[in-house]
């Protein structure tokens, strides 16, 4: 547009945010154990699809609605023995072997028996007793394996180590797990023999959000951070699909505006927030090295001058004019 001499071209700006709320909804079979209470929980019938949700008031809300199928919850027995199931770790026995205590301190475990080295049967290579055996018998004691009297070691008698305090040199421990009782509570019905199920059904809303880019051509980055910060904006919020947009948006952001705000798959709610801002850029003959940007301020119009392109070439010229003499010049040295 040419006016007195002057040449205008408009630069609108625009602003634009959409958040979206999207619903899912799934069902799948639940359970709890016991007798499970759960009516507080709504219910539906049919088809879950088919039952209404209102939509959350504020679409930038997460939110998640759990519902039960009506006539679908049931308490049934757990199959398992009265809340009790087989341990796992003695494998039903209730005890465990229990390892062996540490060497004895006097033997160290060689020869803790003379006659059976604490086996409980004669070593082959042992011959009857006879007086040179007698005369190694002194100290030794009744083995506790073999029963051979003056053949073990007085302090581990005959097992090369040590009492062990766990078992009591039994061989065998309670197991930790069942202390000793062979089972454990049954963990899917925590002991009580029973388990509620039904169908559950959840319907969730999650937030989308969008923003819609300004239309080339944009305005230089410091007008649009000076328009930003003092320009008198426009606004309007839409919340419903059907509401129309402002009739003041400029003709080269409706169709930018209109595409963005087209219902999107499972949309239950939204809002829209748009700004918008008449700008233009004007150039003036007597004034060729800047272009003077002018857009409704708070206080009336406001007019931010920036370079004009053929300034800002003149400009980059002389620089790089600049920097090539310094580098013949340090070429030269």
């Amino acid at each position: 547009m040419r006016r007195d001499g002057a040449d205008i071209s408009r630069l609108p700006m625009l602003e634009l945010r959409i958040v979206r709320s999207v619903e899912t909804r799934s069902t799948r079979p639940e359970s709890r154990p016991g007798k499970y209470d759960i009516s507080e929980r709504a219910t539906y019938e049919g088809e879950l699809r088919d039952h209404p949700v209102e939509p959350p008031k504020d679409p930038a809300r997460s939110r998640k609605v759990e519902l039960v199928l009506h006539g679908s919850v049931r308490t049934v027995a757990c199959g398992c023995d009265e809340g009790r199931q087989p341990c796992s770790r003695c494998r039903a026995k209730g005890k465990l072997s229990c390892e062996t205590g540490p060497l004895c301190p006097a033997c160290k475990g060689v020869e803790p028996c003379t006659w059976c080295d604490g086996t409980g049967r004669r070593r082959k290579d042992r011959a009857p007793a006879g007086p040179s055996r007698e005369r190694n018998a002194a100290g030794r004691t009744t083995c506790l394996k073999c029963r051979k009297q003056r053949t073990a070691c007085p302090q581990c008698q005959g097992r090369g180590t040590e009492k062990c305090p766990k078992c009591d040199d039994t061989g065998f421990r309670d197991c930790p797990v069942c202390e000793g009782e062979r089972s454990t509570e049954h963990t899917p019905c925590e002991g009580t023999g029973l388990v509620t199920r039904w169908t559950g059904g959840s319907v969730g809303h999650t937030p989308r959000r969008d923003t819609v880019e300004l239309p080339d051509p944009a305005p230089p980055l410091r007008v649009r951070w000076q328009a930003g910060r003092t320009g008198a904006w426009r606004r309007a919020t839409l919340t419903s699909t059907d509401e129309p947009i402002p009739e003041a948006l400029d003709p080269a952001h409706v169709k930018a505006v209109e595409a963005a705000l087209a219902p999107r798959p499972d949309e239950v709610a939204r809002r829209a927030e748009i700004e918008w801002l008449q700008l233009v850029a004007v150039t003036i003959p007597d004034e060729p090295d800047h272009v003077f940007h002018v857009f409704p301020g708070s206080d009336g119009p406001e007019v931010l001058p920036i370079w004009s392109r053929r300034r800002s070439l003149r400009v980059a010229a002389v620089v790089a004019g600049v920097v090539v003499a310094l580098l013949l010049v340090a070429a030269l040295v």
